[in-house]
């Protein structure tokens, strides 16, 4: 393992818990509806929530990814940092998964807190939610968890 998983391990930023079917299918079906929002909100200009909602949709993708695998997060850098060591990593899912989310975390910070945003930026937000949403779905789609790790 990673230093940086280890290290949301040891800070609790990530905990063990019992892989749930029912929260893996919460998540994705939260996902899916921040993104048809996000695609809401855009189209009433209000680029802002369109980028936040878009964020969040790929956060909840990616909590029923660990859900999936038996783990929970509680920071949002700790979820990349896993979603990268147990499904990037290992080639389960397309090496720029990670990265999207990391980037879309940047962007959702920018328009929240810095009120830094565009129709651009949503626009680019709100498609690589829909891709991560579509990875994620078909991921869960192609059965049961390949690993208790």
């Amino acid at each position: 393992m990673s230093h940086h998983f280890e290290r949301c391990i040891q800070g609790r930023g990530l905990r063990r818990c019992a892989a749930d079917p029912a929260k893996v299918e919460r998540e994705i079906t939260e996902a899916r509806s921040d993104c048809a929002s996000a695609a809401t909100s855009l189209q009433q200009s209000d680029y802002k929530w369109a980028i936040i909602k878009a964020y969040y949709s790929m956060f909840h993708a990616c909590k029923s990814l660990l859900f999936s695998v038996g783990y929970v997060e509680k920071s949002h850098d700790c979820l990349i940092v896993a979603v990268q060591e147990l499904f990037v990593d290992s080639g389960l899912l397309p090496a720029t998964l990670a990265r999207t989310v990391r980037d879309a975390k940047s962007a959702r910070e920018a328009a929240d807190y810095g009120l830094t945003y565009s129709d651009d930026a949503a626009r680019m937000i709100i498609q690589d939610a829909e891709e991560v949403y579509r990875i994620v779905a078909t991921f869960h789609s192609k059965g049961p968890s390949r690993s208790s790790r």
